[in-house]
């Protein structure tokens, strides 16, 4: 076992080496790239140093241009039979919504039917947390959000669904 002594003497050679191999142990910013390098045609290609920054031109999706995307998909579920989406937290959740739902053991799901209005399905304790997140939705109206119990769907006998499954459950 080292006595303090020489724990303490060993840790303090390492903090001094440290010290020393610091610069050469900090990455240095890639040729081209970080604050103060050269964009010079020695270190990228001409077709990458004549590219212009394209920000300033990118818009946010629009709560229309998410409302459009819905009647696209309802016209596609119609022409093949399907009855209802339900999209829960993922991609698509986000592609048609801009709901943001981390999923886990808790059901959230949005039921979008080729017909009728769309209506939502969580736990009654997250139901505030929902209302947030729908309320900057297309689903947000002044007639209010409809949830699975308030929806005339009794059953779905007869009914064809499509479910998008998460790749998180596959790995279970």
């Amino acid at each position: 076992m080292p006595s303090r002594r020489s724990f303490l003497r060993d840790a303090g050679a390492g903090l001094a080496l440290t010290a020393s191999l610091g610069s050469a142990l900090i990455p240095k910013p890639l040729e081209g790239q970080g604050s103060g390098a050269s964009n010079s045609s020695t270190s990228l290609p001409p077709s990458i140093t004549a590219l212009k920054s394209m920000k300033g031109e990118a818009k946010p999706i629009t709560v229309e241009e998410r409302r459009a995307r819905i009647e696209h998909a309802r016209r596609l579920m119609a022409e093949r039979r399907i009855d209802a989406l339900m999209l829960i937290s993922g991609a698509s959740l986000v592609y048609f919504s801009n709901i943001r739902w981390w999923g886990g053991e808790r059901l959230f799901a949005l039921i979008l039917p080729a017909k009728g209005r769309p209506f939502f399905v969580c736990p009654a304790f997250e139901r505030d947390r929902a209302e947030e997140q729908i309320a900057l939705s297309p689903f947000a109206s002044t007639s209010g959000i409809a949830w699975a119990t308030a929806w005339g769907w009794t059953g779905t006998s007869g009914r064809t669904w499509c479910v998008e499954i998460p790749s998180s459950w596959s790995q279970t």
